[in-house]
């Protein structure tokens, strides 16, 4: 009796019905009690596997519905919740049991404190892990890469004592006092290791935040340290807010709206305008900072004659030992070492002590070329040679904090201010995830990437407070890092420190360091993110493809990359937008049963004796309507012109997941147009989601008094041409279909909301749905 009224609750909730849409009910456990007794979808208890026939009686007409009436007591409507709370309405499309969970994959997850502060979740499960108590869950989240605190502790310390030079050497290329890359360096690490979900990455100053900070301030006209200081922390404040926003309003999805190709070749102008401006300190040319990169370009080539040979030959020789330290890093295995004619010459072996050493060496590359260029430059001050520039004095007893002065904003103009932020905010984005997306993939780990945009954005409100400027994921500190065994952001807060101990204990060291120390490090940078070959295999792969990143690099160093980049985004979308006006169309040949291949590649293919079968790869929309319709009338002259009378124009509707009010009209004046000449037009390989666009927008009624035909598959189609289907068959197969998606849209509403009820009538009734549909994919 229980179950009776349980499953009254259940039709009225959660309804599913068998293909002729007659209704079914479920057990408590969620097992299917009932079944059509024309055994249409059978769906069964898979405890018992026994339909409970007497539930349901079948009906040729409307779902009718005989209950037994049990004697049992009323169920109260406070009882309903509770009741229905035990069940598990989970059906798919076809009324089969599934577990509810799977309509999680068309919802987003809501905010919650422990996604917001994701420390709140890994800390604890880092603690238990490293004390040998990790449960499941903490095995299941942390994936291939298990939490080691010795790890992190060693590749937080490596890559901190890499961070100290390369913050130094970054503030030195965004035009700033060298302690503002400290300022970079600290808070940016504190909140993002507490806020982010990449486990491996490692935030802080990168070459192209650096040089795009730099130009930001100089758009401002800004000269002075000081006021450039301010400058850089109102853009850090401006990305910071910027980030936050579009993470809370889910804008993770940005990243894929910037092409890879645009992406390379932005990257590849900005590590050349990146080298060039350092050439200045390698040559010890003074220079005036040149909003251009052919500027500078020029600058260099007439004022040569000014290079100082001391400061050449420091830079020069940093510049070679840095390059060759990485060429021999990424030289390969020990095969490939043992034929390179100097390399061989070195230890081959990985496991060998000598080839650990000259690992570590050239890991830590950065900070043992500041350690040279430092006794080298002192080794100059002892020899009398004073023509080689320092990087003199650094006013800082400590980290700052504060805010821009209301006067100095004030005095910002809102564009000179807002567009090199939003540039710095989706650049610095893609960045960290092309960064943090490479390593969570390789350890089978899940990050968020909302979650991400937030965490860069309050990392950067914590530097903007410091007087620092905006700071994204560094490759080449992230590989370090996860080289040397980070497995958390325990890591990132561990690199914290030893810029924390830097600032305060090293400060005077630095001041006697040549400039010309600083420049290799960020050359090599700019060199590491030039990629000529991404130009050659665009070159063979796409022409347009290759003209669009050569249109973007040209841009970006004639101009500047912000401008580059907006090229190569306004160029993508204009290209996205021609390749669907202009669709791969195909004349299609039958090779053996149903499988038709396009003629142009197989011209053995065999057409029918009296039809044109052609296909489209693209959407269907007032974009491209008009090529289909040409297309399909030219096909259909061409083949009469030849001698064969065509009866039928078949159109593969496989590859077409969507069609628009211009394409439903579309397809109505093609069946128009061929049945002025005796033609009939058949639409066939339907897929859910268009056949009920089409069925909508009264498409099937239209075809059917213009001689047309909407077939499920192609074998249906054949049937038609041949003149063995009937056309009330198909309509039955495209009511079901477009019935099987609505009824996912229903069913997944009511899974999400299961304690929504329609009062005193089924959500079928009158054949008209009352609960509202999500989007779903069938």
């Amino acid at each position: 009796a229980r179950v009776y009224h349980l499953a009254r609750i259940t039709l009225v909730a959660v309804q599913s019905c068998c293909l002729q849409g007659h209704s079914l009910a479920q057990c408590l456990q969620g097992h299917s009690l009932a079944q059509c007794l024309q055994g249409h979808s059978l769906v069964q208890c898979s405890v018992s596997c026994r339909p409970m026939e007497s539930f349901v009686s079948h009906s040729q007409g409307p779902t009718v519905l005989e209950y037994p009436e049990p004697e049992s007591p009323e169920i109260s409507p406070q009882e309903i919740p509770g009741l229905v709370g035990q069940l598990s309405p989970g059906l798919d499309e076809l009324g089969n049991d599934q577990p509810p969970a799977w309509t999680s994959h068309y919802r987003e997850k809501g905010w919650t404190l422990s996604s917001l502060f994701p420390a709140l979740v890994w800390m604890p499960s880092y603690v238990r892990c490293i004390r040998g108590r990790d449960t499941e869950a903490d095995k299941s989240a942390m994936g291939l890469l298990t939490y080691s605190l010795k790890g992190d502790v060693i590749s937080g310390l490596t890559v901190g004592c890499m961070l100290v030079p390369q913050c130094l050497a970054f503030a030195l290329l965004a035009g700033l006092p060298l302690q503002t890359g400290f300022y970079s360096s600290f808070g940016p690490l504190v909140v993002y290791g507490l806020f982010g979900t990449f486990r491996q990455v490692q935030p802080g100053p990168a070459a192209l935040m650096s040089m795009l900070t730099g130009q930001a301030l100089d758009g401002m006209g800004l000269l002075t340290g000081e006021s450039r200081m301010a400058g850089a922390a109102l853009l850090s404040w401006g990305v910071g807010v910027s980030s936050v926003l579009l993470g809370m309003m889910r804008f993770g999805f940005i990243v894929d709206f910037m092409s890879h190709s645009v992406m390379n070749s932005f990257c590849s102008a900005a590590g050349v305008t990146i080298a060039t401006s350092q050439l200045k300190h390698m040559l010890g040319i003074k220079m005036p900072r040149k909003e251009y990169w052919w500027q500078t370009v020029s600058y260099l080539v007439s004022h040569i004659s000014e290079a100082k040979g001391y400061t050449c030959a420091l830079g020069f020789s940093l510049l070679a030992t840095l390059l060759a330290l990485k060429q021999w890093k990424t030289a390969g295995n020990a095969d490939t070492r043992q034929k390179h004619p100097i390399w061989r010459r070195l230890p081959v072996d990985a496991k060998s002590t000598g080839f650990r050493i000259l690992k570590l060496i050239a890991d830590l590359s950065s900070l043992l070329a500041v350690l040279i260029g430092w006794l080298w430059g002192f080794a100059y001050r002892q020899a009398g040679i004073d023509s080689v520039a320092l990087v003199g004095n650094i006013e800082s007893a400590g980290f700052q904090f504060g805010l821009p002065d209301s006067g100095f904003v004030s005095s910002v103009k809102i564009d000179q201010f807002i567009v090199p932020a939003l540039v710095m905010t989706v650049v610095g984005y893609i960045e960290t995830v092309a960064v943090g997306a490479k390593f969570a993939s390789k350890a089978r780990y899940e990050y968020d990437s909302n979650q991400e945009l937030i965490a860069l954005g309050l990392s950067n409100i914590g530097g903007a407070v410091m007087f620092g400027y905006p700071t994204t994921g560094s490759f080449s500190r992230t590989a370090v890092g996860a080289m040397f065994g980070a497995t958390s952001l325990m890591s990132v807060l561990m690199a914290s420190l030893v810029v924390l101990l830097a600032v305060y204990c090293i400060t005077p060291v630095i001041e006697l360091l040549p400039l010309s120390a600083l420049a290799p490090l960020i050359i090599q940078g700019a060199i590491s993110v030039i990629n000529i070959h991404e130009f050659q295999v665009a070159r063979r792969a796409s022409l347009s493809e290759f003209l669009v990143m050569l249109a973007t690099f040209v841009v970006s160093l004639a101009l500047d990359v912000k401008y580059g980049l907006l090229m190569g985004f306004v160029l993508s979308v204009l290209k996205t937008m021609n390749e669907l006006a202009n669709p791969n169309l195909a004349v299609f040949g039958q090779l053996e049963g149903t499988t038709f291949r396009d003629i142009r590649n197989f011209p053995n293919a065999r057409q029918l004796s009296n039809a044109v079968v052609i296909r489209m790869d693209a959407r269907l929309n007032f974009t491209n309507s008009r090529k289909l319709k040409e297309f399909a009338v030219r096909a259909v002259q061409i083949r009469e012109a030849g001698g064969n009378k065509v009866e039928f124009l078949v159109i593969d509707a496989k590859a077409i997941n969507h069609v628009d009010l211009t394409g439903c009209e579309t397809l109505e004046s093609l069946a128009e147009a061929l049945k002025s000449h005796g033609q009939q037009l058949v639409i066939a390989n339907l897929k859910g989601p268009v056949s009920k666009c089409l069925h909508q927008a009264g498409v099937p009624e239209s075809l059917r008094k213009l001689g047309g035909h909407l077939c499920l598959s192609m074998e249906a189609a054949l049937a038609v041409v041949e003149g063995t289907s009937q056309a009330v068959e198909e309509d039955q197969e495209l009511s079901e279909l477009v019935r099987r998606v609505t009824m996912a849209k229903q069913i997944q509403y009511a899974t999400s909301s299961p304690h929504v009820f329609c009062q005193g009538r089924s959500p079928f009734q009158d054949g008209n749905p009352i609960l509202s549909p999500t989007r779903v994919s069938v």
